[in-house]
């Protein structure tokens, strides 16, 4: 996978934040709940919402860079911190940060996916993902592995297309690199 797209991800995670009264959502959660949109997008197009790198870690799959950024580590930090604030494992949001570099696909997928997850609680969310088999041909205990663009495609039976899904994703990894996520 490639490089975070960081307005794409504030964006989807201003989406995620969208559905709680107060804003505020576990970092777990909205973790899990990026990472099922992005596998179902996978599923149904052939194209991932944010298309960066996801990594096997204790309790399931997640973007590391976007965990980078809720953890202030990653160097546009600031970029989300404009938008975003750490109460604890709490995430909060301060403003909406608009849907520009969003489909109504990936609002919707995203929308979607917070709903049917809604009535469970963080921990249940995240035991859901650490059943995907991707997870569970990458995760080692204790560590963080990267978990493969193509191992995810074939965990969601997408072998058929599998080259297309590739090539477009490296394709997208070039523009990125060239013009900027």
């Amino acid at each position: 996978m490639n490089r975070l797209p960081i307005q794409k991800t504030i964006e989807a995670a201003g989406v995620l934040t969208g559905f709680e009264p107060t804003f505020r959502i576990s970092r777990l959660r909205l973790l899990k709940l990026l990472y099922i949109a992005e596998r179902e997008s996978i599923q149904e197009t052939g194209h991932p919402i944010l298309g960066s790198t996801v990594v096997a870690m204790p309790h399931g799959p997640l973007h590391s860079k976007a965990l980078d950024l809720i953890k202030g580590v990653h160097r546009q930090e600031p970029q989300w911190s404009a938008v975003f604030h750490n109460d604890g494992y709490m995430v909060v949001r301060l403003h909406d940060p608009g849907r520009s570099r969003l489909s109504r696909y990936e609002i919707e997928k995203l929308t979607e996916v917070s709903e049917r997850y809604a009535d469970k609680d963080d921990w249940e969310v995240a035991r859901i993902t650490e059943q995907f088999p991707e997870y569970k041909s990458c995760y080692s205990e204790g560590s963080s592995r990267e978990i493969p663009l193509d191992a995810i495609v074939d965990a969601l039976g997408r072998s058929d297309d599998k080259t297309a899904i590739l090539q477009d994703a490296a394709d997208r990894a070039v523009a990125d690199r060239l013009f900027g996520p």
